[in-house]
């Protein structure tokens, strides 16, 4: 691989709450191939949701990609979800009462007030992320640029936020663009608020959600900042056989598969869009192609090996009570816990399977992944 060839590589993280931590196992795995104190092997980091905060972690520790791994793995391994989020359900009733009565005598209701309490999740980050460290990483060398997307419930834009070196430059197009910025907390506190679940963020006067909102090209991020070469790892189910799915599914269900949606249909898209374009490329002559200004990207997609609703059974009861009642309201037992319950779940042993589980996936396909980035396997 060339120089221009290294810089140019990217990681793309996407959202899904707890289901994150699976993204850990699989870069502990990749990162067993690299020499310690090597730099990251990705100087450009795209993330989304859950998977921005990891890929921001990961901008932190560019210099020495081992480290960077070992303590996101720390903490995921020793989270809880008092960490993450607090149910305010006094305030949702209270709130709900006032909007009834309001309905019934006739005044504007009031804002829609999110079912948690996200403030503990902005602690723990300006606890363990070194934001200051991205800047210096930016500076030696060891980075590339860190884009983290949010959506933008003003304008519905898909806006991505970047920090890199300077001649990256803004960009626009129709329902997304790219602006220039110093990351911090609100950066990652906007890209994963879900809507409902957490409070919209106030970025510069606009007020913005979780990233996969309105993000319908999750990889435009990693292509507009020169990405040559794109590892994705996805968080999405395998395909579902239509024959296990509930006749009649429940308030809970309903959520989860929304919650897929989300997460996953836009990046599968995406894929399928990108690999047409490189077959299109591949027909189009050399000289062409530095006309017209395209390029080819090669892509690996990372998932996992078994759906990860299905990880929430045996962990359920290991959320707060009050969380498992709330829960419960939606229809999700522990026998039969959906997705809803699986973006949630930041429980320690769930998150430990996770990782265990993306570090095997990652290792049952080394071979490919090294090749991907060409270093020479063990």
């Amino acid at each position: 691989m060339t120089e221009d060839e290294n810089n140019s590589c990217a990681l793309v993280l996407t959202g899904g709450g707890a289901r994150a931590a699976y993204q850990v196992g699989v870069l502990k795995a990749i990162s067993e191939c690299f020499p310690r104190g090597q730099a990251i092997p990705f100087p450009i980091l795209s993330g989304t949701s859950a998977g921005a905060i990891n890929a921001t972690a990961l901008a932190c520790y560019a210099s020495c990609f081992h480290l960077g791994v070992r303590k996101l793995e720390y903490v995921w391994r020793h989270l809880k979800t008092d960490d993450v989020l607090r149910l305010q359900l006094s305030k949702v009733i209270s709130h709900s009462l006032k909007s009834l009565l309001c309905g019934i005598i006739g005044k504007p209701s009031q804002i829609a007030l999110p079912l948690f309490d996200n403030s503990p999740l902005e602690r723990l980050l300006e606890k363990v992320i070194d934001f200051p460290r991205i800047d210096n990483n930016l500076l030696y060398g060891a980075l590339e640029v860190l884009a983290i997307t949010a959506s933008n419930y003003n304008t519905g834009d898909s806006t991505t936020f970047y920090q890199g070196r300077p001649y990256h430059q803004p960009w626009a197009r129709a329902g997304r663009s790219g602006r220039s910025a110093i990351i911090a907390p609100p950066h990652l506190m906007a890209s994963s608020a879900l809507p409902f679940i957490f409070k919209p963020c106030l970025l510069q006067n606009h007020h913005y959600g979780d990233g996969s909102i309105h993000q319908i090209n999750p990889l435009s991020p990693a292509i507009h900042l020169g990405a040559k070469r794109i590892l994705i790892i996805s968080l999405g189910p395998d395909d579902v056989d239509s024959d296990t799915l509930p006749s009649d599914p429940s308030s809970s269900d309903i959520a989860g598969h929304l919650l897929d949606t989300i997460f996953t249909d836009a990046l599968t898209s995406d894929i399928e869009r990108l690999q047409r374009i490189n077959n299109t490329i591949k027909l189009v002559p050399e000289r062409k192609r530095e006309q017209l200004a395209l390029r080819h990207i090669d892509n690996l997609v990372l998932k996992p090996s078994k759906n990860l609703d299905e990880l929430t059974h045996k962990h359920f009861h290991k959320l707060p009570y009050n969380i498992r009642a709330l829960l419960r309201l939606f229809g999700v037992n522990a026998g039969d816990a959906t997705g809803l319950a699986s973006f949630l779940l930041f429980e320690k042993d769930y998150c430990r399977e996770l990782i265990d589980l993306g570090y095997q996936d990652t290792q049952a396909r080394l071979d490919e992944v090294c090749k991907f980035l060409n270093v020479p396997t063990k």
